[in-house]
C-alpha cells in the first residue's frame, strides 16, 4: 500500500515554491515534482492544498490539479500490482511510469524549445498577474518574448532547426553573429526598418533569457531538457557609460526658450519632473491629482510597489504651476518612451553646455571598441532619475534618505549607479574637512 503527501520545497515567503508530493512504499519515498508552485502564505500545510482565499481566487482549479495529479498516482500504482501479481514497482520504476502518466493529464507543458518557451512566458506572466507587478510584468515578460522572436528569426533566416538538442557551441558562436549583424527588412508598405545589429548588453541580455528559460526546462519539475552545453554560455555585460546632468546643466536646460516648439516644451518640463523626484519614467509619467498632498508627492513605485514621499522641489513647483490650468495633475501629459527619448536629443542640441564629448566603450565582433560621443547624444529618460541620485550625493544628503527614493536596496548598488568621478568624490570630502573645521574652530 502507498500514502501520498503534498508538501513545499521550501517556506522563502518572497518566493513561490514548488509542490512536491511524496509517495511512501515499501518502507521508501519517492518524491514527484508536480510542475505547480505556490507562495508559501497561500498553502495551507495541514489540508496539503492551497487556502481557500479570495487573494488567490484560483484555489479551486489549482486544487483539482493537484487531486488530479494524486488520483493518477494512485491509478498508477495500483494498475501496476493489478498487472504484476499485487507486487510493488521499483521506486525508479515507479517514478518513470507517473512521470508519463502525469503529462497525459497536464497537457499544455510542451517538449521542444520554440513551444517551452512559450509556455514559460505564459506562466511568468502569470506568476506576476498574482502578485500584481504591471510594470515587470510588461518588462519581464516582454523580454523573454523579444527573445523569443530572435529564436524564431534566427532559425528562419538560417533554414535551422532549433531544439534543446541545437544549442551546442556552434549555436552558440551563430546566434551572438546574428544579432549583432544589422539587417534591414522592409514592411508591407514599403518602408525599411532596421532589425538587429545589437550591442553587447542587449545580446547579453538575449543570452541570460535563454539560460534562464533552459535551466527552467532542465528542472525535475520539467524535465524537458536533457542537455546542459548551455551553462557554458557567457553573458557578455558591458558597463554602460551613463550619465547625468548636473545641476547647472538641468538649470540651463530649464531656462532655454522653447516657446517655437510646445512639444519640445512638454518633453522638457516632464524630465526636469524626473530628474527632481528621482521616479522612474513610469513613475513620473504617472503622477495623478491624488498622489500630490501639499508639497510632496505620495506614490507607490509601479516596478515594486514601494510606497515613497518626495518633496516638490522648487522646478518641480513652477511646472506645476505652468500647467495647473491645463491638466488635473498640473503636470505635462506622458509621450512613449522613445519618442521622449528622440525628443530629449533634440533639445540637447540646442545646449551648449551639453556639447562635450563623452567616452564610451562598446563590444563588436567580441572586440571592446572605445568612442566618443556628444553628451547630448547620451539623453534618455533614465538620465532623469540618475541626474537626481547623483546630485542629491553630491549636495550630502544622506545616502539612505536618497535610496528610501530610489527604491536601491544596498548602499553597494546604489553607489556604483551614481556618477561620480574621483575628483568630485575628493571635493565632497574636502567639503566635508571644511565644515569640520568650522565647528572645531567654534
Amino acid at each position: 500500500m502507498a500514502t501520498y503527501h503534498f508538501y513545499l520545497k521550501n517556506n522563502n515567503p518572497d518566493k513561490e515554491s514548488p509542490i512536491i508530493l511524496a509517495i511512501r512504499f515499501s518502507k521508501k519515498r519517492t518524491n514527484f515534482y508536480t510542475r505547480e508552485d505556490i507562495l508559501p502564505k497561500y498553502w495551507d500545510t495541514k489540508a496539503q492544498r492551497v487556502k481557500q482565499t479570495g487573494k488567490f481566487p484560483e484555489y479551486p482549479e489549482f486544487n483539482q490539479r493537484l487531486n488530479n495529479i494524486k488520483a493518477t498516482a494512485r491509478d498508477v500504482f495500483r494498475r501496476y500490482q493489478n498487472d504484476h501479481n499485487h507486487n510493488a514497482p521499483s521506486h525508479a520504476e515507479y517514478l518513470e511510469l507517473l512521470k508519463a502518466a502525469i503529462k497525459g493529464i497536464q497537457s499544455g507543458i510542451p517538449v521542444t524549445l520554440i513551444e517551452f518557451t512559450e509556455y514559460f512566458i505564459d506562466q511568468t506572466r502569470k506568476k506576476l498577474e498574482i502578485e500584481k507587478r504591471t510594470i515587470s510584468r510588461g518588462n519581464i515578460a516582454g523580454s523573454y518574448n523579444q527573445t523569443l522572436t530572435c529564436l524564431k528569426d534566427f532559425a528562419k533566416d538560417k533554414n535551422r532547426r532549433i531544439d534543446f538538442d541545437t544549442i551546442d557551441p556552434d549555436f552558440y558562436t551563430d546566434f551572438i553573429k546574428y544579432l549583432e549583424t544589422p539587417k534591414v527588412i522592409t514592411d508591407d508598405k514599403g518602408k525599411q526598418i532596421k532589425k538587429y545589429g545589437f550591442r553587447s548588453n542587449t545580446i547579453g541580455k538575449h543570452i541570460k533569457n535563454l539560460k534562464r528559460i533552459l535551466n527552467e526546462a532542465s528542472t525535475p519539475e520539467m524535465n524537458v531538457n536533457k542537455f546542459t552545453f548551455y551553462k557554458r554560455f557567457k553573458v557578455q555585460i558591458v558597463e554602460i557609460e551613463a550619465i547625468y546632468l548636473s545641476e547647472k546643466e538641468l538649470q540651463t536646460m530649464y531656462e532655454l526658450d522653447l516657446s517655437d516648439s510646445p512639444r519640445l516644451d512638454r518633453v522638457r518640463d516632464l524630465f526636469l519632473v524626473g530628474a527632481w523626484t528621482g521616479l522612474r519614467f513610469s513613475d513620473f509619467t504617472n503622477i495623478q491629482e491624488k498622489n500630490i498632498k501639499g508639497d510632496f508627492i505620495h506614490i507607490a513605485t509601479q516596478k515594486t510597489g514601494q510606497k515613497v514621499v518626495i518633496p516638490l522641489h522648487p522646478v518641480v513647483k513652477a511646472i506645476m504651476e505652468k500647467y495647473k490650468d491645463r491638466y488635473e495633475n498640473s503636470l505635462p501629459p506622458a509621450i512613449s518612451n522613445v519618442k521622449m527619448n528622440a525628443y530629449l536629443k533634440d533639445i540637447g542640441k540646442k545646449l551648449d553646455i551639453l556639447k562635450t564629448p563623452e567616452s564610451i566603450t562598446i563590444i563588436k565582433a567580441g572586440q571592446k571598441i572605445h568612442t566618443k560621443r556628444m553628451k547630448w547624444e547620451l539623453l534618455s529618460t533614465h538620465t532623469a532619475r540618475r541626474s537626481f541620485a547623483t546630485n542629491m550625493y553630491k549636495a550630502g544628503v544622506p545616502t539612505i534618505t536618497i535610496m528610501a527614493i530610489t527604491g536601491h536596496r544596498t548602499e553597494k548598488a546604489f553607489l556604483s549607479y551614481i556618477k561620480v568621478t574621483p575628483d568630485e568624490h575628493a571635493k565632497i570630502l574636502m567639503k566635508h574637512y571644511q565644515e569640520s573645521v568650522k565647528l572645531m574652530v567654534v
